[in-house]
């Protein structure tokens, strides 16, 4: 059983626009979405328009159980590329045409942003009418206001295009991001979920409320799809952060605060956040900590407000590292572990394989460096470690990388045999098929079509194929209309100095280096 508090309740006679914000992933990830609460509180905020949510499996909104076709326009965020098939079972089974070219002006406008509809969103541009390259708050009005004014969206599709942010294939388009992050969209009217059953429950626990302290991120991992794409990094004021924390915990009587961020421990103020927000006494959650930036200070802190586990990404070896523009070295990994576990924090630690030019050596290498680690467990998984493979994504150094199956298989097993303790391990196969989502063109809209049933033998070619296309130097990438502010050229010289293991330094600390996103 699950209560809500803060939702919205609307008229849906009495509004011009009725928006359907759809989630294709379960409940408890759509409401532990920051980018999903924002779409539903800031268009809410205006009076002629009422956002409902619906969350998969459902393809009935939350809030007056309407059809997905009853709507004027219905959005999907897309943040994992697993979540394309949630998405086209959504739309099967409501009464809308599943693709773009079967639909007439009495079906809503099918639009999509997120993550994933802004690297790359070649692959199920059959199914979306529009997609949304950049954050909702600066996109969303115009395309509702304009599909408010024409009877046949389809006949004035141009219209839409003419809005910054707005991509159709055929028409390149460039990101839009907040630049200054005061003009940012706070929810503080956030969705509370009430309930007992773990299935249902929010990342961050059913008493916490999320909080974003920054966006963006310019340390320059070289795999890092989110840190290429949206920067540059972007702070929230601190005094701007402890005022919408005091209003968001009097709006929905949370007194837990998850802060969020692509690099969330470099805020700039980050000790002083936590202290402020402690002594209004608030608790404090975190996702992941770049071990650069954790400080004995910040450990206690969040210490004192119950925080349990810490979760850090070495990645790799230290050599790999290097390859990945992540030159933090083993011995600050073990001390940051050492002074978790001197305060009796649990350390999780996230952990790659496939990186670029990886020697049966060096896997070794890291077993023996995580055997090492482990060893200072004083009891059972109060170290855990989640391996995971390399895949290439659009946007970074390593798209022009391919992902080799087969190596990775040999890896993968060479690892689980030497690696004797329990550890968390993605399935390679699932892994194929993300890498295939993620770099595939308009080809793979035909295959998607047949849903989940396809045989894993022709994700295997598929995979393959990308991966002769990418050897060929004279084809160009799928995504490439798509202009996330950095530079081809840039991406290029990355990928030339990760060969060579040559470091890019952060160009917060030793100065711009052109990368063009600012």
């Amino acid at each position: 059983m699950i209560e809500e508090y803060n939702t919205v309740i609307k008229n849906p006679k009495k509004v011009i626009t009725r928006f359907a914000s759809c989630y294709p992933n379960i409940y408890r990830v759509a409401m532990s979405s920051m980018g999903y609460q924002i779409i539903y509180d800031y268009l809410n905020a205006r009076e002629d328009i009422y956002c409902e949510r619906v969350i998969y499996p459902q393809t009935k909104s939350i809030e007056t159980r309407s059809d997905l076709a009853d709507f004027d326009i219905v959005s999907f965020t897309l943040q994992f590329e697993e979540d394309y098939f949630n998405m086209i079972d959504m739309l099967k089974h409501s009464n809308i045409p599943l693709e773009s070219k079967d639909r007439t002006k009495d079906h809503p406008l099918v639009i999509a942003g997120g993550p994933c509809a802004t690297s790359n969103p070649l692959p199920i541009s059959n199914f979306i009418d529009l997609f949304v390259i950049g954050d909702a708050e600066l996109i969303l009005d115009e395309i509702i206001d304009v599909n408010s004014d024409t009877n046949n969206p389809r006949a004035d599709i141009y219209d839409f295009l003419e809005i910054p942010g707005v991509y159709k294939p055929g028409h390149p388009t460039k990101i839009q991001q907040v630049k200054n992050m005061k003009d940012a969209w706070r929810p503080i009217y956030q969705i509370v979920t009430k309930t007992d059953d773990k299935r249902f429950t929010p990342a961050f626990g059913s008493n916490a409320f999320l909080m974003e302290v920054s966006r963006g991120c310019t340390r320059g991992c070289r795999f890092c799809m989110s840190g290429c794409m949206y920067r540059p990094r972007r702070e929230v004021p601190l005094k701007t952060l402890i005022e919408t924390a005091i209003k968001t915990r009097q709006v929905t009587g949370q007194n837990k605060v998850a802060l969020l961020g692509e690099a969330v421990s470099d805020y700039s103020r980050i000790e002083e956040l936590c202290w402020k927000l402690t002594e209004e006494g608030f608790q404090i959650a975190t996702p992941s900590l770049r071990v650069e930036s954790v400080s004995d200070e910040l450990l206690e802190i969040l210490k004192e407000n119950g925080l349990k586990t810490i979760t850090i990404a070495p990645e790799t070896i230290e050599k790999q590292r290097w390859k990945l523009n992540k030159p933090m070295t083993d011995q600050q990994i073990i001390e940051t572990i050492d002074r978790a576990m001197s305060l009796k924090l649990k350390v999780k630690m996230y952990l790659l394989l496939g990186t670029p030019y990886e020697t049966s050596d060096d896997i070794m290498e890291l077993i023996n460096f995580l055997r090492d680690i482990t060893s200072k467990a004083v009891r059972y998984n109060t170290i855990k470690t989640s391996v995971n493979p390399l895949i290439p994504k659009p946007h970074t150094p390593l798209q022009y990388m391919g992902f080799d199956y087969d190596n990775l298989n040999k890896k993968f097993k060479t690892y689980s045999s030497r690696l004797k303790y329990k550890h968390k391990q993605e399935n390679l196969k699932k892994a194929t098929k993300q890498y295939i989502l993620t770099n595939s063109g308009v080809e793979l809209n035909k295959l998607l079509k047949i849903g989940h049933n396809i045989h894993f033998k022709d994700w295997y070619k598929i995979a393959y194929k990308i991966n002769e296309t990418k050897n060929n130097k004279e084809k160009i990438l799928p995504w490439h209309e798509i202009d996330v502010g950095i530079k081809e050229s840039f991406l290029r010289k990355e990928y030339e100095k990760m060969k060579e293991s040559q470091i890019t330094p952060w160009c917060e600390s030793d100065g711009c280096y052109k990368c063009g996103s600012c």
